[in-house]
């Protein structure tokens, strides 16, 4: 029986991949591996980045250790990772903001957000949360934009920093509902959510590791989601789409980075350790309390067309916000 081309060319990129498969799996860290966050702890970055390092320690082999860089919107985390050794020892947890928002946010950054950086995994959603006191009286979002525009240059609201999902939706929000709102940047979802709960802050647009344990305890209200539909792991929260505001409908996500240069064998096996762990009954469970999705790619590639989409889709929201940073 005649063997076609195309069957000789796959048999042959099967015994090419069968090498960097065996690498993959039997290549492990000769030493603690760094996970890099662009936040300081209490935050979701340094919720997720904790929830993964002890199932990564097991996957590969080592001790993973969290490493908390907060500032210039994670920057300063991002431009650490760029210049690190592309030797699977350092990773980043960034998202949309570190490699889709900040270039078009700042008007310089130390790194480029694709060349410099090898693509791996998505890992979970990151909606954001609208938030007040309760001794505000304000229970839904229409009331809040009723009050925001009967008090002109009072209202404020505080989020993680520059350039985050949190600050773009604030902007996006005072857009969609023509309201004027003032925003109070913070070093990371902890001492913003600490100046709402203060008084010294009347609103709060926070990520769910931040924001639910607040509204769950009932020192904070719970208004609505910044996308249009609500999310199937937080429950009890609408999304805009239900609560008069449609047009607003701004989400993120996490996703994990190598420096350039990461030899192929190393990501696929940091990519299949993360994709197991995400995928992981038990770590889901724990990203659903928090009100986050594992959401894997199906590979690095498909990582790499998915951020190649994401970058104009932020700018474009930026660009809309009117947002930038020198």
């Amino acid at each position: 029986m005649p063997i076609s081309r195309r069957a000789l060319g796959a048999a042959g990129a099967a015994l090419l991949a069968a090498p960097n498969l065996a690498i993959a799996q039997s290549w492990s860290p000769t030493r603690p591996v760094r996970l890099v966050v662009g936040f300081p702890p209490g935050g979701s970055g340094d919720f997720i980045a904790r929830t993964l390092s002890e199932p990564l320690r097991e996957a590969l082999g080592q001790a993973v250790v969290v490493d908390n860089r907060p500032g210039a919107g994670s920057n300063i985390a991002s431009e650490a990772v760029a210049r690190a050794e592309p030797d699977g020892h350092t990773l980043l947890l960034g998202g949309n903001f570190s490699h889709a928002v900040n270039p078009a946010l700042y008007a310089r950054i130390p790194f480029h957000p694709v060349r410099d950086f090898t693509a791996i995994t998505r890992l979970t959603d990151l909606p954001t949360i609208l938030a007040v006191r309760p001794q505000l009286g304000i229970t839904t979002l229409a009331q809040l934009i009723e009050r925001v525009r009967a008090e002109p240059g009072r209202w404020n609201y505080a989020t993680p920093g520059n350039g985050t999902p949190s600050h773009l939706a604030g902007v996006m929000l005072a857009k969609a509902a023509n309201i004027n709102l003032t925003h109070v940047p913070f070093r990371g979802g902890a001492p913003s959510l600490q100046a709402v709960l203060s008084g010294d802050v009347e609103l709060l647009i926070g990520t769910p590791p931040v924001a639910l344990p607040p509204v769950r305890g009932g020192q904070l209200r719970a208004l609505s989601l910044t996308t249009r539909e609500a999310s199937p792991v937080i429950e009890g929260i609408p999304g805009t789409g239900t609560e008069g505001l449609p047009g607003l409908n701004i989400g993120g996500w996490w996703g994990l980075w190598a420096p350039a240069g990461l030899p192929e064998p190393i990501r696929q096996r940091v990519f299949e350790a993360a994709r197991r762990i995400t995928a992981d009954p038990g770590v889901r469970e724990r990203l659903a309390r928090e009100g986050l999705q594992g959401l894997a790619s199906e590979s690095p590639a498909a990582f790499d067309a998915f951020i190649a989409e994401e970058i104009p889709f932020w700018a474009e929201v930026v660009r809309a916000a009117g947002a930038r940073v020198d």
